[in-house]
């Protein structure tokens, strides 16, 4: 298997991972419970990084070069993957708040992830048919 299809792969069964999780914690246990609000950090952090690593799989595939950054590498997609690598980019900043910030706990990183679910697998289905292009 090549390094996009285990991506995909990945990403699919990390989101389903994240929402399961998810599904037993709420607000009071991610503050209260830090294994929780570590797992859930933790799986948001490998959505991410996947979804960039997915984005340069893309870039790659078009020729393009990578940009410096999370989210430019992300939006570096739109000519060929459209309004969904605008819609999750913005995800970029609540993987950095939750890493480099990480003495500020925030349940509103976990919501705005899961609000973007949708997206991200839009996101997904539209590089696997770019990848699979290829």
């Amino acid at each position: 298997m090549d390094q996009a299809k285990r991506l995909l792969e990945f990403m699919d069964t990390t989101i389903d991972y994240f929402l399961a999780k998810l599904g037993q914690v709420d607000r009071d246990r991610y503050f209260a419970d830090r294994d929780s609000r570590n797992i859930l950090d933790k799986t948001i952090n490998d959505i991410i990084l996947c979804m960039v690593d997915i984005a340069e799989e893309c870039l790659k595939r078009q020729g393009r070069s990578i940009p410096d950054t999370y989210k430019d590498t992300i939006l570096g997609c739109y000519e060929f993957m459209g309004e969904s690598a605008t819609k999750v980019a913005p995800l970029v900043k609540h993987r950095n708040e939750m890493i480099h910030e990480y003495l500020k706990i925030s349940w509103q990183n976990i919501v705005a992830v899961k609000n973007k679910i949708s997206d991200l697998r839009e996101f997904t289905e539209k590089a696997k048919a770019l990848l699979d292009a290829f």
